[in-house]
């Protein structure tokens, strides 16, 4: 598949897949964004010990895009550190970490989507021992397709090949496979309300 192949492919893929999204209703989102949250402290738990230090990458929702916020209670109280991203004052296409310790430190940018002040703490790359990332659909071989923006690619370029990607969706989001590019990178899990994929198995 040629590159403007591959574009248009992501494209229809993108808008089949956001679509059906926004049909979600409230209650369904909420329903199974809670199944998914007890999937992932499960994982996590089993994946990051007590005593591994590393803090955990998550996202704050948009839409109706898998709420993680009973999630990040969880982490919390168990003392993980979080961080979540900022692209405010940032150039385009262009997402750090920053720590998100508590609700309160969160504003709306002007698109209405949350994210820590610009006081926030940085996060190093380093310092990341799990990144969960949303996405418009996975396949299971760990492939994502994103919202189109790049924001993702960045990002996990600068991440150590030893970091843990878990894939977060809803569990119609998983498409038989979705078109890659070489930069792309897969993810080792995918968790939705139906199951934890292990991704790196079917590689």
């Amino acid at each position: 598949m040629n590159d403007l192949a591959e574009q248009q492919a992501k494209r229809a893929l993108r808008q089949e897949f956001l679509q059906r999204r926004r049909q979600l209703s409230a209650a369904e989102a909420a329903a199974a964004s809670a199944e998914i949250c007890r999937r992932l402290s499960v994982c996590l738990a089993e994946r990051l010990r007590t005593e591994q230090p590393g803090a955990v990458f998550s996202y704050l929702a948009y839409g109706r895009e898998v709420d993680l916020a009973a999630l990040h209670q969880e982490l919390w109280r168990q003392g993980r550190p979080l961080a979540v991203p900022r692209t405010q004052g940032l150039p385009a296409g262009i997402m750090q970490a920053v720590y998100l310790r508590s609700e309160d430190e969160l504003t709306r940018t002007e698109r209405g989507i949350a994210e820590p002040s610009a006081a926030a703490e940085p996060c190093p790359p380093e310092a990341l021992a799990a990144v969960l990332l949303p996405g418009v659909a996975f396949d299971a071989q760990g492939g994502r397709l994103g919202q189109g923006g790049g924001y993702y690619d960045r990002f996990l370029a600068r991440l150590s090949p030893q970091t843990l990607l878990i894939g977060v969706a809803y569990d119609w989001q998983l498409a038989p496979t979705l078109p890659q590019a070489a930069w792309d990178r897969p993810v080792q899990l995918l968790a939705t309300d139906k199951r934890l994929l292990d991704c790196a198995t079917k590689c």
